[in-house]
């Protein structure tokens, strides 16, 4: 007899029911009765990787919510709207500078990044490839990943992109944001990005300002120092 996953639920700021809506069904493994709040988390272990791919089948037209999968272990997010605010102004900033400098870019969202051999899958809260745009996505990780981290995961993220290759990772929250080059088989912190004439520090400042001001303001003065960029 199968025993059914053990399923752990967290909550960003709040008090979690964790009654009959967190239950998998035993010997199906099914999400069906399966409710997210805001920034919850939800982990199945263990998950095999045939169960893995299932859900992400019947999640296949959907955004939300975003699945990352290591070693037998899935964590199941729902992003709250602060999670998905910081996200889309990080994708604000990277498509003025790219526009402005001229450089090329290929947003690719929250594409889904799995490897079998190596029990490894990750859906971004962004991702892009620089440069040569052409490049499958199926085949080949993304220049760039960003993960928005509001709460705390119950997965380290950082060892399942570096398992991946993907080259640079960009950490965002609410105490500032983080840029990390991939070395090896490990991330290491970087004062810049090795794609975009941006810093850590330029990065947090400008989400920092997001808060502060209304959206136009803030794309002005966001495009003002894109185009400085440009002159120099």
């Amino acid at each position: 007899m199968t025993t059914p996953p053990t399923v752990l639920m967290e909550g960003a700021s709040q008090g979690i029911d964790q009654g009959p809506k967190g239950k998998i069904l035993p010997g199906t493994n099914s999400l069906d009765m399966l409710e997210l709040t805001s920034e919850q988390r939800v982990v199945l272990d263990p998950c095999s990787w045939e169960t893995y791919e299932r859900i992400l089948a019947e999640h296949a037209d959907r955004s939300v919510p975003r699945f990352t999968y290591c070693d037998g272990v899935l964590e199941i997010m729902s992003p709250s709207p602060e999670h998905e605010e910081m996200n889309e102004g990080v994708k604000q900033i990277i498509w003025v500078l790219c526009e402005e400098l001229d450089l090329e870019v290929r947003p690719l969202g929250s594409t889904t990044q799995r490897r079998k051999t190596l029990g490894r899958g990750v859906e971004p809260d962004s991702s892009y490839f620089f440069g040569d745009t052409e490049r499958e996505p199926l085949d080949c990780p993304p220049d760039l990943m960003v993960e928005v981290e509001i709460s705390r995961s119950a997965l380290d993220k950082v060892p399942v992109l570096a398992g991946l290759g993907v080259p640079e990772l960009w950490r965002c929250g609410p105490e500032g944001c983080q840029i990390f080059l991939l070395r090896g088989q490990t991330y290491e912190a970087a004062d810049r990005s090795a794609f975009v004439p941006l810093t850590a520090a330029d990065l947090s400042h400008f989400l920092a300002r997001r808060r502060q001001l209304k959206q136009n303001a803030w794309l002005n003065e966001l495009r003002t120092w894109a185009r400085a960029k440009v002159k120099c």
